[in-house]
């Protein structure tokens, strides 16, 4: 496994699964190695990882669908893989319709950005 790690912090991470919200999550070669609070996750970094704020967007696990919906059955955990949205809002916030979707701001698989972009518009894909 790579030393270069990818870490967005500043956010609401949804692991999908029962347990409290993180701030924070850390993937490496496209699998999870870290979630939890910016200070733990920051802490797993050997200085040289790809750092992204995410000024409070939301990330959601994906699941086998292509679009960035929400998907209880995916779930976000250490040691799976990296597939994720990065969302502009919480999609679990009342009255959302579905006109009033939260936008897609990044799709990643496999720890690589498919498509759109990462808040302050970081683009970032595997290490060659």
């Amino acid at each position: 496994m790579t030393h270069r790690y990818t870490l967005l912090v500043g956010g609401i991470v949804i692991s999908g699964r029962d347990e409290r919200d993180a701030s924070a999550i850390a993937w490496a070669e496209g699998t999870v190695i870290a979630l939890g609070s910016d200070e733990d996750v920051r802490a797993i970094s050997r200085g040289d990882s790809h750092v992204v704020d995410l000024g409070g967007a939301c990330v959601v696990p994906l699941g086998e669908a292509s679009d960035a919906t929400w998907q209880a059955d995916a779930t976000l955990e250490v040691g799976g893989r990296a597939d994720l949205a990065v969302l502009g809002s919480d999609p679990r916030r009342p009255g959302d319709s579905a006109r009033h979707r939260p936008v897609a701001l990044a799709l990643i698989r496999d720890g690589e950005v498919v498509a759109g972009m990462l808040p302050g518009g970081a683009a970032y894909g595997r290490s060659p």
